[in-house]
């Protein structure tokens, strides 16, 4: 099975095999695109840990250099250019949207936000032992999805995604210090608070005014901070966060659609089903009860 061109940008899957794939997760055990498809912008975020050869990439304007054992993670609409170095790579790849991340990291979002787009870790160098862990997740992953006998749940599946995240969440912070340690330029730092404001407000859908304001900023100016650390605007973070309260709502309470409306801020169940169905593809009553 294959995937098109529209889940990962501008790379060419055609003659690469998929192991596995959903709306949220697509896996590859074998893949050498790194070497050969560019430029590279996906629409997902994509970690790949390499087996073997070796590559060097310029990732939002880092050049890096990719060997044996270290793993690459590659957020949303980063620029990567032509590789200068090594004709082929062999990886293993997992390709996450935002909204499963989101889910899976969601008391350690801000973690793995501020590591990931302020600190633009892109590359990691794996002890031996943690890149034996991460193969240990991979493989194990690959085998309860080719076990045709007993089909893992999608609980199983994200419980193995999670360990894994959390596992590297821990890497990075060992390999750059902890949030607190960190100092920043004033942008970054805004950033970083304004990433804060989302994840701590329980009415994330909030217009970006009311964010700039707390900031002391304009609202251009925040968005132009958003876009520079991210590539992403003020606006796509706010519909993130929200669509994962939504998600968590919908999924993991008894609350009626009517009160998860009234909770998230908005004005009337109508609205809130236009906004479900907006960026979640399908109605809050059919995503409740989607498997």
């Amino acid at each position: 099975m294959a995937t098109s061109n529209d889940q990962f940008g501008y790379i060419d899957f055609s003659n690469t095999v998929v192991d596995y794939k959903d709306g949220d997760v697509i896996i590859f055990e074998h893949v050498d695109i790194l070497s050969k498809a560019y430029p590279l912008k996906p629409k997902t975020t994509l970690l790949a840990l390499c087996n073997e050869g070796g590559i060097t990439l310029t990732v939002n304007g880092k050049v890096l250099e990719f060997s044996e054992g270290d793993a690459f993670i590659c957020p949303p609409n980063a620029k990567v250019e032509k590789s200068v170095r090594g004709a082929t790579i062999d990886c293993m790849a997992i390709g996450l949207s935002d909204n499963i991340i989101q889910g899976l990291l969601h008391d350690k979002m801000e973690t793995w936000n501020h590591m990931v787009y302020i600190n633009q870790m892109y590359k990691i160098t794996l002890s031996e032992s943690c890149k034996m862990d991460i193969e240990l997740y991979y493989k194990l992953l690959l085998s309860k999805l080719h076990n045709k006998q007993h089909a893992p749940s999608y609980h199983t599946l994200q419980a193995l995604l999670r360990a894994l995240l959390l596992d590297l969440c821990q890497v990075l912070e060992e390999k750059n210090g902890t949030i607190e340690e960190q100092h920043h330029s004033q942008g970054k730092k805004l950033f970083n608070r304004f990433l804060s404001l989302i994840s701590n407000n329980d009415v994330k859908r909030q217009p970006i005014a009311t964010y700039a304001d707390q900031l002391a900023i304009t609202p251009k100016y925040l968005t132009m901070l958003c876009l520079k650390y991210s590539n992403k605007t003020a606006s796509d973070w706010v519909v993130q966060y929200t669509t994962e309260d939504i998600r968590f709502y919908l999924k993991n309470s008894n609350l009626s659609i009517k009160e998860i409306s009234a909770i998230l801020g908005f004005a009337n169940m109508s609205h809130f089903g236009s906004y479900v169905r907006k960026h979640m593809g399908m109605s809050p009553s059919k995503f409740r009860h989607k498997k």
